[in-house]
């Protein structure tokens, strides 16, 4: 177990890409924190995580609000002592021409994919420099590469992710590494309400993806950004 004794935070874990996250992190060894704004589904993935021998914490957390973001880094460090990966996972859409979409759902879009990746990497990015090493993953999507019609709120935010994870990159240097992972259409229940289409990637091929990049042998540059485009060939 290559990732045995770590702690990783995970938002929006309570469902699709987070919770196929957080499952594939446990499955080497980490300890899981499990945040996101629905109880229930905190508590399940929690117990799927536990299933697989390793320790959860889930924290009903906001992340848009900043004295929530501190409350839950606070807890985790008192639960596991260290913080070693943080996931930014958490997400919101609205499928809309621009000229229809409202100041709200502009600011609920921002504020969590933007905001909320600004509040939890501020504050759980210091315990990751006392250690001087660890992993931040950022998830922002094939839409952060390219503009597409009626996403363009989402789009802006995905784009923001990825200049987000360079800069932070430069910053940290050394043992810190910091990533974007942009998957094209993904099997959950947001692309589902917002698009017709057949996604081309589940939940657990964006997990494997996110494992990869914490795995102490990876080799590529902090900074990067990776692209996954469709689902790996199995060669029987």
């Amino acid at each position: 177990m290559k990732l045995k004794g770590q702690t990783a935070i995970v938002t929006g874990g309570g469902r699709g890409i987070g919770r196929a996250i957080c499952q594939s992190l446990a499955g080497e060894g980490a300890n899981i924190v499990i945040v996101a704004r629905t109880e229930r589904e905190i508590r399940e993935t929690a117990r799927l995580v536990e299933k697989q021998g390793v320790r959860a914490l889930a924290v009903k957390t906001d992340i848009r609000k900043e004295k929530e973001v501190i409350n839950m880094v606070s807890k985790a460090i008192n639960a596991f002592g260290r913080i070693d990966i943080l996931v930014n996972n958490a997400g919101v859409a609205y499928r809309k021409y621009l000229v229809e979409t409202s100041t709200e759902e502009y600011d609920e879009i921002m504020d969590t994919n933007v905001k909320g990746m600004f509040f939890c990497t501020k504050y759980a990015l210091p315990h990751l420099l006392k250690r001087g090493e660890g992993r931040i993953i950022n998830i922002s999507s094939g839409a952060g590469k390219h503009g597409i019609p009626k996403l363009s709120i989402y789009c802006a935010s995905k784009f923001a992710v990825i200049g987000f994870t360079e800069s932070v990159a430069y910053e940290t240097g050394g043992g810190v590494h910091v990533y974007a992972v942009c998957p094209a259409s993904v099997d959950t229940s947001m692309y589902r309400s917002l698009h017709t289409d057949e996604p081309v990637l589940k939940p657990e091929d964006v997990a494997k993806k996110v494992l990869e990049l914490c795995l102490p042998e990876t080799t590529l540059p902090s900074g990067s950004s990776v692209e996954i485009y469709r689902r790996p060939v199995r060669i029987v």
